[in-house]
């Protein structure tokens, strides 16, 4: 099965160029390099508690445990230390399996419905059977928490305990508009659900 790492955050004030340069020019492309990785996307939000969504997508779940991966998370470059030190807050993370996908357009707004506690599975079945899954979205996933380990690595203690998620649900649009109004209609619907708005910074997609 497919997997996603899903990251939420903000930027520490003052810090947004050495942070962005250090996206851009070091942690995409070494991310990108690690076997298994197929694509890490950057949003920017419109609507939303925090400021940023980064999204993985890998090969396997396994890839998100790979020897490989883990040595990049217990051996952080002098870079990512300055800016995991003093970079990243409110950080959410959570390895996620890739469900019910849809859409073969990939539109550049996003909206995300995250589930920090509970069992999503009842509301997931209403979900299905709205119009969230069309209306409007080129291209829908569900994101269910396939975390396994409660071991924090390097990077983790650095920063700070990681936020999790148990699920998501997580929506692609081609304009901004009819996204607004999707995370409107769920933040009524679903007041226990965390929504945001989205927009696509920059993709990187690994060299074959």
């Amino acid at each position: 099965m497919s997997g996603i790492l899903a990251i939420w955050n903000d930027c520490t004030e003052g810090r947004e160029a050495a942070y962005e340069h250090w996206y851009q020019h070091e942690h995409l492309p070494e991310r990108l390099g690690i076997p298994g990785f197929r694509v890490g996307r950057r949003y920017e939000a419109i609507d939303a508690r925090l400021r940023f969504l980064t999204a993985y997508e890998v090969d396997h779940l396994d890839v998100l445990g790979s020897k490989e991966y883990r040595q990049r998370l217990e051996n952080p470059t002098e870079q990512t230390t300055a800016i995991v030190k003093n970079g990243f807050v409110n950080m959410s993370r959570t390895v996620c399996a890739r469900s019910q996908i849809r859409g073969d357009i990939r539109g550049s707004i996003v909206v995300t419905a995250t589930l920090r506690e509970g069992d999503p599975t009842s509301w997931f079945d209403s979900l299905e059977s709205s119009r969230y899954f069309s209306d409007g979205a080129t291209h829908s996933e569900i994101w269910l928490s396939s975390e396994n380990s409660d071991a924090r690595t390097k990077e983790e203690l650095l920063r700070g305990r990681d936020a999790k998620i148990v699920a998501c649900l997580y929506l692609e649009y081609l304009r901004k508009e009819p996204a607004i109004q999707s995370a409107q209609e769920l933040r009524r619907i679903h007041p226990n659900a965390d929504i945001g708005v989205y927009q696509l910074m920059c993709s990187l997609t690994r060299s074959e």
